[in-house]
């Protein structure tokens, strides 16, 4: 066995067609089919059933496959010991992080961890939180940070800090009600806005999840100006005078606007947890957990300002 058997039979399987995975392979199909051919006559089994349409696997094609990850996962933790012996002078980290992470806290914690650890190669993809679970279960980030809820079986996080959610409303808007409370915002009730406009995220964002519950529970059905997957596009917008959205505590502080949208507290006091998420019982190396510490150094320090 060699990892360019692993790879073939992989991507055979993810692309489920022959043709499919020759093309993602760069190879020939009869290439790739004689290869999968003499492999099955070597191992005496059938991995592959050609008669389904699309291709699909047999029982022992199954067991294979499972196998072949197991594998691959070993020797994956094996190269991430290899490069903690370099004493965090090379290595790599891959991060997957939300929209709004990317805009804050990101562009904190980027330059404090590159002068600390100049040699370390970071690789950052952005993605929704459906699409970052399934990125960590397959191995193609290292970690994440993005917000609770996590929906996925097989990932475990640490709590970095709970974060306020704020409604931004157009600058001459003068509420019906307000409440004075604790919070750095003047409080008020969703209800009084059945008549105005939302912004909104997609439907697969965990902050539209968020907004559905909120109006869900109000029995209140949102008149939606548009959607959108930027938390600072919606904000912008809402400082433009275009309607209402709902943001997270550091999104309102750290903006940078300079037409800022008023804010407020909703009834309920909402909040989210940001949290550094990764695979369970998966290795970290040392340049994994030297990130992870920097990002709760940086936020921790943001909070402190509050």
């Amino acid at each position: 066995m060699d990892l360019k058997e692993f790879e073939y039979v992989l991507a055979i399987n993810e692309e489920k067609s022959f043709s499919k995975a020759a093309k993602k392979l760069f190879i020939s199909q009869p290439s790739l089919s004689q290869y999968i051919n003499r492999l099955e006559s070597q191992m005496g089994i059938t991995i592959f059933d050609r008669n389904t349409i699309p291709l699909s696997l047999t029982y022992e094609g199954e067991m294979y496959i499972k196998s072949v990850k197991r594998i691959i996962n070993i020797v994956e933790d094996l190269h991430k010991e290899f490069d903690d012996m370099s004493e965090l002078k090379k290595g790599r980290v891959n991060i997957g992080l939300t929209p709004s992470k990317a805009n804050n806290p990101l562009p904190a914690i980027l330059p404090v961890f590159k002068k600390e650890y100049p040699g370390i190669e970071l690789k950052i993809t952005e993605g929704n939180s459906s699409v970052l679970e399934d990125m960590l279960l397959r191995g193609q980030v290292d970690l994440c940070l993005m917000n609770l809820p996590i929906k996925s079986k097989g990932i475990e996080y640490e709590e970095i800090v709970k974060e306020n959610l704020y409604l931004a409303a157009p600058p001459d808007y003068t509420p019906i009600n307000t409440v004075k409370n604790d919070t750095p915002y003047p409080q008020i009730d969703i209800r009084d806005l059945a008549d105005e406009q939302f912004i909104l995220l997609h439907h697969s964002q965990r902050l539209r999840q968020i907004a559905d519950n909120i109006f869900a529970q109000a029995n209140m059905k949102p008149k939606v100006l548009l959607e959108t997957t930027g938390i600072e596009t919606a904000l912008r917008l809402s400082a433009a005078g275009m309607g209402f959205c709902l943001v997270p505590e550091f999104s309102a502080k750290y903006s940078g606007l300079t037409n800022q949208p008023k804010y407020y507290s909703l009834s309920n006091n909402m909040n989210w947890t940001l949290v550094l998420a990764y695979r369970e019982n998966t290795y970290r190396t040392k340049a994994v957990n030297a990130f992870a510490q920097t990002v709760k150094t940086v936020v921790g320090s943001q909070e402190e300002k509050q």
